[in-house]
C-alpha cells in the first residue's frame, strides 16, 4: 500500500522544514518531508545565513522582521527547548559611496522604517564605534541595523526538522522524488525508487533543483542557476564574533562579509554569480584571480587585514529568477501544488517567515506577511518584485 499523509514537503533545507513545521503545527496535518540527501544537505549547507531587513521591496524587509521575531525567540516559537539557531544578534553596516546607490540608500532607509523595520543612518565615526576595524573615508552614506545579524544553517534547520518531527512529520532522507503524481488537474503525491507517497498537498522547496520537477509535468518556470564563491580569512587576531555584518555598495560585485566560526571573517559576493547549466555540476575551483580580488577589497575595507591568506573556500549555487525574488504559492492549472524557488541568494533570512506564510496560506488563514505578490503568473502580468540596486541579491 502506498503512503499517505496530508501533505508532503519535498525539500529538507532550511525553507522546506520551515514550512514543514508550520503546517504541523498551525493545521496539525501529518507531513512528510522527503528529500533525496541529508537534512540540510543541498543550497542551505552552502548558506552564509546572513539576517538583515535591508531591502527595496518593502515585502521583503516584512518577511525578514517577522524572521527576525523567530531568530529572537527560537526555541519558544518551535516549542521545543532545545531548538538553536546560532543567531547572534551583530547588527548590520550597509557603506555606500555618494551616487546613485547612496540616493537609493537613503531612500531604503526610509521606506524600511515605514515598514517596521530598526534601521537608521549613522556617522562614520558611529560606525566605527560599531566595527573600530573599518577604513570608511570613501563612504558618503551608512546604514544601520542593530537586531539583524547571522545564524547557523544547520542548526536553524535541524531544529525545524526536530520541531516538526515532534508534532508528527515523518522525515524520508536519501529518498529522491522522481516525479509528481498528478489526475484531473490536481496532485495527489509523488513518485520515488522506493515507492509512491500520497498527499493532496505537496510542497516544492528544492530551489535551484526545482526545473526538472515542474518540466515533468510540463509546467515551464523562469529559472537560472548560478555559481557564487565564499572565501574565509584569517588574520593575527581573531576576528570577533559580535562585530557587524558588513555590505559594501562601493564594490562592484557588492561584496560582504562577517564573522565567522574560528575567529575568522567569511566573505562573499551579491552579484549576478556565473552562470552554470546544471547545480549537479559545478566547478568546485576557486581562481586565484578570485582570491586576490577579494582580499585587495577586503583589505581596502579593513586594512588589518592586508596581505592575510585565505583559510577556507566553498561555492554554492543561486536560484534566481528575473527579478531576483523568489517564487512563493499555488502551481497554476496544479491545484493543491506549492511552488517556493527563486530565493537569489536571499532565502535563510526569509524561510522561517515564508514556511509560515506559505503553511497560513495553504490552510486558507489570515497570512502575518501577504506573499500573494510572489505568485509566478508576475512574470507574465509585469507586476514583477524589482530592487533598486540592479541585478543581485540585496532586492
Amino acid at each position: 500500500m502506498p503512503e499517505t499523509y496530508d501533505a508532503i514537503v519535498i525539500g529538507a533545507g532550511v525553507v522546506g522544514a520551515s514550512a514543514a513545521f508550520h503546517l504541523a503545527k498551525l493545521g496539525r496535518l501529518k507531513v512528510c518531508i522527503v528529500d533525496r540527501g541529508p537534512v540540510c544537505g543541498g543550497g542551505t549547507a552552502k548558506s552564509c545565513a546572513i539576517v538583515r531587513s535591508h531591502y527595496s521591496v518593502p515585502s521583503n524587509t516584512a518577511l525578514t522582521l517577522r524572521s527576525l521575531e523567530m531568530f529572537g525567540a527560537f526555541a519558544e516559537w518551535l516549542e521545543d527547548a532545545d531548538a538553536e539557531s546560532g543567531f547572534v544578534a551583530s547588527g548590520y553596516l550597509i557603506v555606500a559611496s555618494e551616487g546613485d546607490f547612496a540616493d537609493k540608500l537613503r531612500r531604503n532607509l526610509t521606506m524600511q522604517a515605514d515598514v517596521g523595520a530598526e534601521t537608521f543612518l549613522v556617522s562614520r565615526e558611529e560606525a566605527l564605534e560599531r566595527h573600530p576595524l573599518l577604513a570608511l573615508d570613501d563612504a558618503a552614506v551608512i546604514g544601520y541595523e542593530p537586531k539583524s545579524g547571522y545564524a547557523d544553517p544547520y542548526l536553524t534547520t535541524t531544529s525545524f526538522i526536530r520541531a516538526a518531527r515532534a508534532k508528527g512529520a515523518v522525515v524520508e532522507t536519501e529518498r529522491a522524488v522522481e516525479g509528481l503524481i498528478v489526475e484531473g488537474g490536481r496532485v495527489r503525491g509523488v513518485r520515488s525508487a522506493q515507492g509512491d507517497i500520497h498527499a493532496g498537498l505537496v510542497i516544492s522547496a528544492i530551489g535551484p533543483w526545482t526545473r526538472p520537477l515542474t518540466e515533468s509535468i510540463g509546467l515551464e518556470i523562469p529559472l537560472e542557476v548560478s555559481r557564487h564563491i565564499v572565501l574565509t580569512f584569517g588574520a593575527a587576531a581573531p576576528y570577533a564574533p559580535e562585530l557587524p555584518v558588513i555590505k559594501d555598495l562601493t564594490t562592484a560585485n557588492k561584496m560582504y562579509f562577517r564573522p565567522a566560526s574560528g575567529g575568522v571573517v567569511l566573505v562573499g559576493t551579491g552579484d549576478h554569480g556565473d552562470p552554470v547549466a546544471d547545480p549537479e555540476a559545478m566547478d568546485e575551483n576557486v581562481a586565484e584571480d578570485f582570491v586576490l580580488l577579494q582580499g585587495g577589497q577586503l583589505a581596502h575595507r579593513m586594512p588589518s587585514f592586508a596581505g592575510v591568506a585565505p583559510t577556507a573556500n566553498w561555492v554554492g549555487p543561486y536560484d534566481i529568477t528575473p527579478d531576483w525574488n523568489p517564487v512563493l504559492g499555488p502551481a497554476p492549472g496544479v491545484e493543491g501544488l506549492t511552488l517556493a524557488f527563486g530565493f537569489s541568494g536571499h532565502g535563510f533570512k526569509l524561510a522561517p517567515a515564508v514556511g509560515l506564510t506559505l503553511a497560513q496560506q495553504i490552510l486558507g488563514q489570515d497570512m502575518d506577511v501577504d506573499i500573494t505578490p510572489y505568485g509566478l503568473e508576475r512574470f507574465e502580468t509585469g507586476k514583477l518584485l524589482v530592487g533598486a540596486y540592479g541585478v543581485g541579491s540585496i532586492s
